[in-house]
């Protein structure tokens, strides 16, 4: 079997530019559904680190999946810096707290509001020199 680019390779330009319109078209309608999605998983993610007394066993994997998620579907819609504040979430999620470690969720919450700015404002990419001060301040290399 062919790699991709063979079989690229062997199509018109014309076939190849058509499949590429028709996948940035999918991308186009799926990013507002995207977005609504997103926000409900962050005030759910924000449920969990604010309510750490009453947290329930397995809180922390959906966390990290709902994380994960937005991770791997902001650089599909354009939101890279959503993705690279996901993964730092992610990061935060996969190191063992100590019991009621406060600092950890203040520092989740900051995150979860740093991503629904970004995604409310449909600040794309890496946002510029603004995401770049933002990954700063929440301590994220960039």
């Amino acid at each position: 079997m062919g790699s991709l680019r063979d079989k690229v390779g062997t199509m018109p330009a014309s076939q190849v530019e058509a499949m590429a319109a028709a996948a940035e078209l999918a991308v186009t309608e799926l990013r507002e559904p995207f977005i609504r999605t997103s926000l409900r998983n962050l005030d759910r993610l924000r449920q969990l680190f604010s309510a750490a007394m009453y947290r329930a066993d397995g809180w922390r994997a959906e966390a990290y999946r709902l994380a994960h998620d937005l991770k791997g579907q902001g650089t599909t819609f354009d939101f890279e810096l959503v993705s690279r504040i996901a993964h730092a979430l992610c990061l935060q999620l996969a190191v063992e707290p100590t019991e009621g470690d406060a600092a950890r969720d203040k520092r989740a919450l900051a995150h979860c509001e740093a991503l629904r700015v970004i995604l409310t404002k449909d600040i794309r990419g890496m946002g510029g020199e603004h995401g770049a001060r933002l990954l700063k301040i929440l301590s994220i290399e960039p």
